[in-house]
C-alpha cells in the first residue's frame, strides 16, 4: 500500500450570520445556545477554516476526517449549509461523524442528518457505527451526539453502538487492518467536566482497551491533545476547531496529519499537528512516529 495520508478537523463551528431562519426556531435549549453563540462568535471565524482548508489542500490527504459539530444549534438551515460547505470541499474523500451540537435538540432525520448521508455513510440512527474501508485503512465512525438538557454537553454511545464496535474491531483485526476510532466527546475521563463528558465512556475504554485499535481521534473539547489512551501505545488525539481565533497554546486553529504506510509486518504511522500561530503562519507540533505490527 503507497502511503495513506489523513487530514483530521473538528469543531468547525460554521457561521450562523451566514444564513436566514426563522427566529421561532430559538425555542427552549436553542435560545440559550444562541444567546452563548453572541458571547463567543468572534472566537471562531470562517477565515481561519478557509487558511485552515487551504492549508490540508496543498498536502493533498487521500482522506478528510471531521469529527462532528459543523452547526452551532442544529438548525434545518446550518444542516443545509454544512452540506453545501461539504460538496464544495477539494478533497476525494471526506468522512464525518456529529457533535453535541448537531444533536443541540431532537431533530428529525429528513431535516437534519440526511442532508450529510454523502459524507457520513448514514441514512437512519441505526446505522451507527459506520465502518469504512480504504485499502488497509479502516474508520469505524461513532456517533456521541444525543440531545440533551439545558447547559449539558453529554454524549452517549449507547449499547446498540458498542456492541457492534466490539465485533467490529475483531472483524478488521483477523484482516490486519489499521484501525481508527473517530468520535466527538473524548473516551476518556478528566479532559472535559462531567456535564460534558461521554456518560458511558467505561464501557467505551473496555471495549477498546479489550480489541485494541491503531488511533483514535475525536473533538469536542476546542484543544489539541497527544496522549496515550489508558496504559497503552494506542496514540489519543484530539484536535482544537479549525474556526478558532485563539492564540493560545494548544487553542488555535489547527488539523492534525496522520501518514500511514503499510509495511511486510507493520503499519508505519507519522502524525503531527499544523496549526496558526500569533503571526498567522503555520507552525507543527505534537509529532510522532509509532509502529504497529500485526498480530
Amino acid at each position: 500500500m503507497k502511503r495513506f495520508t489523513i487530514a483530521h478537523i473538528s469543531d468547525i463551528h460554521l457561521p450562523l450570520e451566514s444564513i436566514q431562519f426563522p427566529k421561532l426556531s430559538l425555542v427552549n435549549k436553542r435560545f440559550l445556545s444562541f444567546l452563548s453563540w453572541k458571547k463567543r462568535r468572534l472566537s471562531l471565524q470562517k477565515k481561519r477554516l478557509d487558511i485552515i482548508i487551504d492549508d490540508i489542500s496543498r498536502e493533498s490527504p487521500d482522506l478528510l476526517l471531521i469529527s462532528g459539530d459543523l452547526t452551532n444549534l442544529a438548525l434545518p438551515e446550518e444542516f443545509k449549509q454544512a452540506a453545501d460547505w461539504l460538496h464544495h470541499l477539494p478533497f476525494k474523500n471526506i468522512n464525518i461523524i456529529p457533535g453535541n451540537h448537531d444533536a443541540l435538540v431532537k431533530t428529525q432525520w429528513h431535516n437534519s442528518y440526511a442532508f450529510w448521508s454523502p459524507w457520513s455513510q448514514a441514512y437512519n440512527h441505526d446505522d451507527y457505527p459506520i465502518i469504512t474501508r480504504y485499502g488497509s485503512i479502516a474508520v469505524i465512525g461513532i456517533n456521541t451526539a444525543v440531545p440533551t438538557p439545558p447547559f449539558f454537553a453529554n454524549g452517549q454511545v449507547g449499547n446498540y453502538q458498542l456492541n457492534q464496535i466490539r465485533y467490529a474491531l475483531q472483524r478488521l483485526k483477523k484482516d490486519n487492518l489499521f484501525r481508527i476510532v473517530i468520535l466527538h466527546h473524548p473516551p476518556v475521563s478528566g479532559i472535559v467536566s462531567e456535564r460534558k463528558a461521554l456518560k458511558d465512556r467505561k464501557k467505551l475504554q473496555k471495549i477498546l482497551y479489550e480489541e485494541g485499535v491503531e488511533i483514535i481521534l475525536f473533538g469536542h473539547v476546542h484543544r489539541t491533545i497527544t496522549r496515550k489512551f489508558l496504559n497503552t501505545n494506542i496514540p489519543m488525539l484530539g484536535i482544537a476547531s479549525a474556526s478558532s481565533n485563539s492564540n493560545r497554546p494548544y487553542h488555535q486553529a489547527a488539523w492534525r496529519k496522520i501518514v500511514i504506510e503499510k509495511l511486510d509486518d507493520h503499519f508505519h504511522t507519522f502524525s503531527t499537528v499544523r496549526f496558526i500561530d500569533k503571526n498567522g503562519d503555520f507552525s507543527q507540533t505534537h509529532s510522532f512516529y509509532i509502529d504497529h505490527y500485526f498480530q
